[in-house]
């Protein structure tokens, strides 16, 4: 729609994986974070040790951006019961370390850096790395390895120097990376890793210490940025491909209007610059070695999605929203983006439209949306209200094409079908399939059934070179040095963030924000799931007992969580899982300010009240979510009723 319209400002890279998407390029010579993902019978058959670095799978594989088999936790199922020994890199004993019994390495947030690099210090002083894998698959170790050595800048990066940093003993750092170097391991990375400020460093650090390791490529080893998430590993199946509708525009509508979408460039932007580009219109930023405008935005369409949540330091995004001349929210929910906005354009949901979709990332099935029930109320599907818009334009055959949503989705099977027939399958008609309601597609797919990421580069580096410009892993970037930036060297480096327990005085407590296991970010929280979760009605916030005996605090209690930034209620649950001097607070809660359009106090637990709106760096500028302190009290105020799932007042019905 937006294209047919005439162009818009777009997002690269994502919140989730942001910096990593940035990053990788450089390092491994592709996106790397949404490749596909090592097997995990590979896994199994051949890891003597797997280690959940800033990860949580039995959680984030319930994440799934397409109809979900959840085959993932099949894949862990096995790895428990196989016997191997794993670890876990995190600041707290999370739901995935307690699942398998992992031995925990519970670290100070944000620090993990220091803690790759003092390991890569420890692996070349005790001859403990693969010098031959490094010197036939990597350039630039030189360079990495004067800064350990600390022949660059007179500071060595050894354990004792990242024992002071992350808060684990030196000791403990010396047996983990022991085991792991003379032992088959497979690394498991987490996408919380690189939100965080200067989140691009422990991604390439962690790629580097597996390349001295020397297990990537081989079968099931190495490191894995995509097991966490979406039944990703699970055994593929032989299957076609369902297409969806493109923003490519048909040919033949190239005179309609004067076809603005020949002329018209979009505007991209860093996923996570959106408010800036409202605060400071024009101005230039640098990201991935060029200069960005930002743009002066004056419309906002904002399609089922609630930026007051996804966001960070919502009291600016209150401040700067106001810049906008026009709000037009596409959605189901009463969201507080909802709430915040001029125009509201209510949105069927799934058992009210017909839709068709594919099970990911293996394919098995293909799947029939079927309505159930008319829309109710006004709302109507995504595609109709798109549709309708084109139309006041005198655009709407061009966005639909002539075809309604069923007919679109039957053009889509019907492709599939002809997929399927080279595949040796024989698809039902699409009445057959929209009276079953899906297809599945049962041959296993034994060609990848031990894939295993880098595995041919590995095999050749000559034949398979990487998207690098020297074709191989890059320890040190000649094209990241040539960018100069201050907050992104050209090879792995720790940086102290903006905030952490090292800089903690007036807010002493460093705040995560992990996934919630009782929701999909802020998808379900308004529903009766809410229940199982919260305590007294509010986000839960996970104490050490020594800072809640600090505070007088015990579970149950209400406590108000602040900074400069903003405050938010939560519901105390005090546990030994959670280290001390951080609080786990997970995001996706609800917005849901005392006074609305105000900078007020979230009544019901929206973390990112209270984290803060900065760019990783200069190279990726996304997300530095997990970089937040706070202060923890008892809340003494009046404890009101939670509006953040109520109907608000509306002004004018069109």
């Amino acid at each position: 729609m937006l294209k047919v319209l005439g162009g818009y400002v777009e997002e690269s890279g994502d919140y989730s994986t942001g910096a990593g998407l940035v990053i990788m390029p450089h390092v491994l010579g592709s996106s790397s974070v949404y490749d596909m993902a090592t097997k995990w019978e590979a896994v199994i058959k051949n890891a003597k040790n797997v280690v959940f670095w800033a990860t949580d799978p039995i959680v984030t594989n319930q994440i799934s951006s397409v109809p979900p088999t959840h085959d993932g936790y099949i894949g862990m199922q096995e790895l428990k019961k196989s016997g191997i020994k794993t670890y876990s890199v995190n600041v707290m004993a999370n739901d995935t370390a307690r699942y398998f019994g992992s031995q925990n390495l519970i670290i100070n947030p944000n620090t993990d850096a220091a803690l790759i690099i003092a390991m890569c210090h420890y692996l070349f002083t005790n001859n403990l790395y693969d010098a031959e894998f490094i010197k036939k698959y990597t350039v630039g170790f030189n360079k990495f390895k004067d800064y350990f050595l600390g022949t660059t800048d007179k500071v060595v990066k050894d354990i004792n120097w990242a024992s002071k940093i992350c808060g684990i003993s030196a000791d403990e750092i010396a047996k983990f990376a022991t085991t792991i170097a003379k032992e088959p391991t497979t690394v498991l990375i987490g996408r919380a890793l690189q939100r965080a400020d200067h989140g691009e460093q422990p991604f390439w650090a962690l790629v580097v210490l597996n390349a001295m390791l020397g297990h990537i490529g081989k079968e099931g080893l190495g490191f894995e940025f995509s097991l966490g998430y979406g039944a990703d590993g699970a055994l593929d199946k032989i299957a076609p491909v369902l297409k969806g509708i493109s923003t490519r525009i048909d040919s033949k509508y190239e005179d309609v209007d004067g076809a603005p979408w020949k002329t018209t460039k979009n505007i991209t932007i860093p996923s996570s610059r959106s408010i800036e580009a409202l605060e400071h219109p024009g101005k230039e930023i640098d990201y991935d070695g060029v200069k960005i405008k930002l743009p002066h935005m004056r419309v906002a369409y904002l399609a089922s999605g609630s930026i007051f949540t996804r966001h960070q330091d919502v009291n600016n995004i209150v401040k700067q929203w106001r810049k906008f001349d026009t709000v037009i929210t596409a959605e189901p929910y009463w969201t507080s983006t909802a709430k915040l906005s001029d125009i509201i354009l209510p949105v069927a949901i799934e058992v009210e439209r017909d839709d068709i979709n594919q099970t990911g990332p293996t394919g098995e099935y293909i799947v029939a949306h079927k309505a159930l029930i008319e829309p109710m109320g006004e709302s109507k599907s995504d595609f109709w209200i798109c549709e309708q818009i084109c139309k006041r334009w005198g655009r709407g055959e061009v966005f639909s094409e002539g075809k309604s949503e069923l007919e679109w989705s039957k053009e889509f099977y019907t492709d599939a079908a002809e997929q399927a027939k080279n595949l040796g399958y024989k698809m039902p008609s699409f009445e057959e399939f929209r009276q079953k309601g899906f297809v599945r597609f049962d041959k296993d797919n034994n060609d990848t059934r031990f894939y295993t990421r880098l595995a041919a580069f590995r095999e050749n580096p000559n034949k398979n070179r990487l998207g690098t410009p020297s074709g191989k892993i890059e320890i040190y970037s000649p094209t990241i040095a040539k960018m100069g930036y201050d907050d992104c060297p050209a090879h792995p480096t720790w940086i102290e963030p903006k905030e952490w327990l090292g800089n903690a005085k007036k807010y002493p407590i460093h705040i995560v924000s992990p996934h919630s296991r009782y929701r999909l970010h802020s998808q379900l929280n308004n529903s009766i799931i809410r229940n199982f979760a919260e305590v007294s009605g509010r986000e839960p916030v996970l104490m050490h007992p020594n800072d809640a005996k600090a505070r007088g605090l015990n579970s149950g209690d209400i406590v108000r969580v602040f900074n400069d930034r903003g405050e938010i209620l939560a519901g105390v649950l005090v546990t030994d899982l959670v280290k001390e001097s951080v609080a786990i607070i997970c995001e996706g809660a609800w917005y849901d300010p005392e006074v609305w359009g105000e900078k007020s106090l979230c009544q019901h637990g929206c973390v990112n009240v209270l984290t803060f709106d900065k760019g990783t760096s200069k190279l990726a500028q996304s997300n530095s979510a997990h970089t937040v302190l706070a202060q923890i009290e008892k809340f003494k105020g009046e404890i009101k009723p939670i509006t953040a799932f109520s109907k608000p007042k509306i002004l004018q019905s069109l």
